[in-house]
């Protein structure tokens, strides 16, 4: 779990090698999701252990859902640069460590803490799951991929309610948490062996702290001001502050990260309207997911294993949309339709919300239309990334779900707690539920509004092109003027007693592709091996570069030292204000040209890398 181990042969070699690897990340998304949908079901037995009120007891998930929003994304660009395999693995370990000091948690403090800990093990799991996924299976494979995986997050959520109302009933709240040691010790042998080792990556040139802090700042001080409101029990000038703060740190994170050299929530990666509005709908449909789970176990009047059996019909029907959902291929289709049963499942539950048989059929409804809505929103998202920031893409997506979740949480306990206050317990039910219906129907109009767009795309797509393909030649000489034009701009804007252009390319491809031989450079650098030879003799007296042992120099593998790899982030510094500087220079209508063509290009790219990058040099890689 230090460094990223190869597979075994048998198993890099088998046909189902992608699928395998799917399946051990669905082992993560199983327990990550069995934990969330089980704790809820804790609340009514953390009150009564530990006398507090609902707007205490919720921080034991609002806790653990703020730091997880917080460091999703952080983890997210690490595991970019690490390695996807080595941050999921350690995220593994830290989650299934930090549960089992949660079962023994000696008062409601220290359970919030371990909880907190936890989420720093569940960070480092969601921020690599969906890019895990669609980096092991061929790119037209990747919506059924992610089908799988979110079908094994509703089995999680499927299995949660039962089985935490029966364990809640039958040995007490503990082995909640407890239960989360031996199906993560099995996710770890399976990660170990099933998961492939990362091969694009994306250097940290840096990290973006006050982005951070900022963003810890706005998501705590709202959660903070929404439950100092639900009755937590502090003065009134808390809740304000605090929404002040939060409001104020939103704003500054808002201005913050398009400056920022590394951002934390990269704008170029927000700036298609398909994933602006994805991670939107992502938030909004997590919230419609997890607020009955957190709203049900409050106001049920059959016990805590019949309100975990009530409770199942959610997750049941979101596992068989997913699963089935992949039928329809159009994701444009899927995405409204979900959206759709969504906003009518909320707004039945209005109708008779203390009904068991009614709430059960309409929350059947609800999964049903979630199912079909997650996975495609994901899918929509990725699809418009580029592969190498697919860590940080998801990310972003896992961050969303976060905050839809802690949403969630707290708009249910603010609407419970109206209706105590009034006296009215009925009214707060309904009050809680009339958000849920508001926020299916944001979710349907983010559906529309994104699949409006990619419809137009796939539209243009599906047209016959009277000019045929694009021309190999132009797009040949386009690339080669650039290249030429960045490598005079770096000569310009670096010192002439630097290194030259192409002793950093090499530096910067040992940095993208550690442990590479000098063979494997010059094919991917389409040099002459004797170059390579004489740059990496220079980079070597001048201490960038170190060689692996052994006899043979053109066999040993080289790994960047601490020099090289100051030198590589100072590069690509340097290509960062160059490109930077020129896309300010551009007529908007040409920004905006590019940047609806930036998916495409992000393909290219990835088809030209792996063309440049041959299966055989994977494989010895492998060995």
């Amino acid at each position: 779990m230090i460094v990223e181990s190869p597979r075994p042969r048998p198993i890099r070699d088998h046909p189902w090698a992608g699928w395998l690897a799917v399946s051990a990340v669905c082992l993560g998304a199983f327990m990550g999701q069995l934990d969330a949908s089980i704790v809820t079901l804790t609340f009514p037995a953390l009150r009564s252990e530990f006398g507090a009120p609902l707007a205490s007891v919720q921080w034991v998930s609002l806790g653990y859902l703020m730091a997880v929003v917080g460091l999703v994304v952080p983890a997210g660009r690490v595991a970019d640069a690490a390695g996807r395999k080595v941050v999921y693995l350690q995220g593994l370990a830290v989650f299934t460590f930090a549960s089992g000091l949660c079962a023994l948690a000696p008062n409601l403090l220290w359970l919030i803490i371990f909880r907190i800990a936890q989420a720093l093990g569940a960070a480092m799991l969601q921020a690599n799951s969906v890019a895990l996924v669609v980096t092991s299976v061929q790119p037209k494979r990747m919506r059924t991929g992610l089908g799988v995986q979110a079908g094994a997050q509703a089995l999680g959520l499927a299995l949660g309610p039962p089985l935490g109302g029966v364990l809640v009933a039958a040995v007490g709240w503990r082995w909640v948490f407890a239960i989360n040691v031996p199906v993560g010790c099995v996710a770890l042998v399976a990660g170990r062996y099933l998961l492939p080792r990362t091969r694009a990556r994306a250097a940290l040139t840096g990290f973006d702290w006050i982005g951070l802090a900022l963003l810890f700042t706005c998501t705590g001080g709202a959660l903070i001001a929404v439950t100092a409101i639900s009755g937590l029990g502090v003065p009134g000038w808390v809740a304000a502050t605090a929404a002040v703060v939060a409001l104020g740190a939103g704003i500054g994170f808002r201005r913050w990260e398009p400056r920022s050299r590394t951002p934390l929530v990269d704008p170029a990666l927000v700036a298609t309207r398909e994933v602006r509005y994805g991670l939107i709908g992502a938030l909004a449909a997590y919230l419609v997911l997890f607020g009955p789970l957190a709203l049900f176990p409050q106001i049920g009047t059959v016990g805590a294993a019949g309100t975990g059996l009530l409770l199942t019909t959610l997750p049941v029907g979101f596992a068989v949309a997913a699963v089935a959902g992949a039928r329809i291929r159009a994701v444009g289709r899927r995405e409204p339709l979900g959206a759709t049963a969504m906003v009518i499942a909320t707004a039945a539950l209005l109708v008779f919300p203390s009904a068991p048989w009614w709430v059960a059929v309409w929350l059947l409804a609800l999964g049903l239309g979630l199912g079909l809505f997650i996975p495609a929103n994901n899918a929509a998202i990725m699809a418009a990334v580029p592969r190498s920031r697919s860590g940080t893409a998801g990310g972003l997506v896992n961050m969303s779900r976060g905050l839809g979740t802690a949403a969630g949480v707290a708009m249910m306990t603010l609407a419970l707690h109206v209706g105590e206050a009034t006296h009215l317990r009925s009214a707060g039910d309904r009050t809680a539920l009339a958000g849920l219906t508001m926020t299916a129907i944001a979710t349907a109009l983010t559906s529309v509004a994104g699949s409006r767009r990619r419809h137009e795309r796939e539209a243009r797509m599906d047209e016959p092109d009277a000019g045929g393909q694009p021309s190999e030649v132009a797009l040949a000489e386009v690339i080669a003027r650039l290249r030429r034009a960045m490598r005079r701009a770096a000569r310009t804007a670096e010192p002439a007693d630097t290194l030259s252009v192409a002793q950093l390319e090499l530096l910067s491809c040992v940095g993208d592709h550690p442990g590479v031989r000098p063979g494997q450079v010059a094919r991917l650098l389409h040099v002459a091996p004797n170059t390579v030879t004489t740059l990496v003799n220079a980079l070597t007296g001048h201490g960038m570069l170190v060689r692996a042992a052994g006899s043979d120099r053109r066999a040993v593998t080289l790994e960047l030292t601490d020099s090289g790899r100051r030198a590589v982030r100072e590069w690509q510094a340097t290509n960062t204000e160059i490109l930077r500087e020129a896309l300010s220079n551009l007529h908007p209508g040409w920004r905006h040209l590019l940047t609806a063509a930036t998916p495409a290009l992000a393909e290219l790219s990835y088809a030209v890398d792996t063309l440049a990058e041959p299966a055989r040099d994977d494989n010895a890689a492998e060995r």
